[in-house]
């Protein structure tokens, strides 16, 4: 059969990254049940699907198809005013009729981003963290720097910390310096190469997700029910407002004034807290060596 003799399934999600992530569960079924058809995935953001084998064609612009498969949040559902009650991987398998049995998504590496992040990540003593302190989209996801720096300076000397994230983010002090110098994709890499993952909600929790790696996830505006993973220590304070999915007024597409709480789903979580989250994960690390 030729490729223009195939039906065509097109779908859609114009970002962000860490939902695009969380729509590769759903293009793996579609592919594992219509093994002849050519999959077409339309984006903005398209870096973090290349080399997905589920997808033979990705596009910035959506053309004629057979099949169109749209991947939105459950507005239907209330969302935002309601919050998510199950995992947004289920809700974007749901826009294409699906059932899936893992949220985990898939992300495929060459050889030559790994060898790229080698050397990068070179053969420490200790283990390596990578963090990611500056989550986009909201104001009401991010933990303060100061913080940030304290869990640095606690284990200074016992974990080398590579800092990921895009130019002109807040820069921590005795880390492995990476912002704004990584590919997305060489910044997904150092965390599959990584030991553990520290952070807030963003693309980086996901890429954890689905390298099953061992992570810190700090969630205010967002909760771990509709975007965190069994791998992860997900904290969350589970305030009476939060879930609220806040954004910033000048990306939102829904508008919601400013947090009225001083934004205590993120002040609640204490520096103790993480540090000894991060203490289970090396730990644990400590005893597989063991």
């Amino acid at each position: 059969m030729k490729q223009s003799d195939k039906h065509v399934i097109q779908c859609s999600r114009a970002g962000a990254i860490g939902d695009i992530i969380m729509t590769t569960p759903a293009i793996r079924e579609l592919r594992r049940r219509n093994p002849d058809s050519l999959i077409r995935y339309v984006t903005e953001l398209p870096d973090i699907l290349i080399n997905n084998r589920n997808i033979d064609e990705l596009s910035f612009v959506r053309m004629d198809c057979d099949t169109e498969i749209l991947f939105e949040y459950p507005l239907k559902s209330g969302y935002p005013k309601t919050p998510l009650t199950r995992h947004l991987a289920h809700e974007f398998a749901a826009c294409s009729g699906l059932e899936i049995e893992s949220i985990a998504g898939d992300l495929f590496f060459s050889q030559h981003e790994f060898s790229a992040v080698k050397s990068i990540i070179k053969k420490f003593p200790v283990p390596v963290g990578v963090i990611h302190i500056k989550t986009g989209w909201s104001p009401y996801k991010d933990w303060s720097v100061n913080n940030w720096q304290k869990i640095v300076n606690h284990y200074a000397g016992r974990v080398v910390f590579v800092q990921i994230g895009e130019a002109g983010e807040p820069q921590l002090d005795n880390v492995l310096q990476m912002v704004g110098k990584l590919s997305l994709r060489i910044s997904a890499a150092c965390i599959a190469m990584a030991d553990f993952l520290v952070g807030g909600d963003s693309f980086p929790n996901h890429v954890a997700g689905v390298c099953k790696k061992p992570a810190v996830i700090l969630f205010g505006s967002t909760s771990p029910i509709g975007s965190g993973y069994s791998t992860a220590i997900n904290l969350w304070t589970g305030e009476d407002c939060s879930p609220c999915y806040r954004e910033y007024m000048e990306l939102t597409l829904h508008k919601a004034e400013p947090c009225p709480f001083d934004v205590k789903c993120q002040t609640g979580i204490t520096v103790d807290q993480v540090i000894s989250a991060i203490d289970q994960i090396l730990s644990l690390k400590v005893r597989m060596r063991t």
